[in-house]
């Protein structure tokens, strides 16, 4: 048989094999393929939704890239800031100076009242805020007070000559205390501090109103160990 006759007969027999698709059975199938996929869809923008109100309850993350204007965003987090606990770092830093450069006269005056003993008066001699001097009285005389507050980049001078064979303490700090020699004017004490950040506190006592007047008391109003007290006082940071 010629290959076109062999041809024709398969074509012939295919054709009287072929059933018809079952239409109804199509339709019923497309039907339920895209209620599937319908339900798909939905289940996908529940998990979206759900997604965005978790990020709405945690506060308004910034992704990079998603501004409007096309800049990158920081990744920022807008919610609660977070709590330090006991033993964490942010817990355990320690504070930022609250100054730098020398301390005005009057912000340290009124850290030197607070830190004075109960029972004394004070008053503000002429010029006194401005050239940080404090009058004491305890009712027996009244005494001259001076402070003197700063921050300093450089310690090395200070520390050669004020403090030059001074041992400081355990942590760093170095303190030096001395008193005028008797008949070399009013009584005259001071305290010096300097602290491994650089901040240096000075504490003067007059016995008398004025730095050249006579003495008009027998005893300091604040002992040594008071004025030391003062000057190293955690409240000057």
């Amino acid at each position: 048989m010629p290959i076109e006759e062999d041809f024709t007969e398969a074509l012939r027999t295919t054709l009287l094999t072929f059933e018809p698709p079952n239409t109804p059975s199509l339709l019923q199938a497309g039907v339920r393929n895209g209620r599937r996929r319908r339900r798909r869809r939905a289940t996908a923008v529940g998990v979206c939704g759900a997604a965005v109100l978790a990020l709405v309850g945690l506060g308004a993350t910034v992704v990079p890239g998603l501004l409007s204007d096309g800049r990158t965003a920081d990744h920022t987090l807008a919610g609660p800031a977070a709590s330090a606990t006991p033993g964490s770092a942010t817990a355990s830093a320690t504070p930022k100076p609250t100054f730098t450069g020398t301390l005005p006269a009057d912000r340290a005056l009124a850290t030197l009242t607070a830190l004075l003993p109960s029972g004394l008066t004070h008053s503000s001699p002429p010029g006194g805020q401005r050239s940080g001097q404090l009058w004491v009285d305890d009712g027996h005389g009244k005494s001259l007070l001076e402070v003197h507050v700063s921050r300093q980049t450089s310690t090395t001078a200070i520390r050669s000559h004020v403090f030059a064979g001074t041992t400081p303490s355990a942590d760093g700090t170095l303190i030096q205390s001395r008193q005028a020699p008797p008949g070399t004017g009013p009584g005259h004490e001071t305290v010096n501090v300097l602290h491994p950040d650089g901040l240096y506190v000075t504490i003067m006592q007059w016995q008398a109103p004025s730095q050249n007047a006579p003495s008009t008391r027998t005893t300091p109003i604040l002992t040594l160990a008071q004025l030391r007290a003062i000057a190293t006082s955690s409240q000057w940071q």
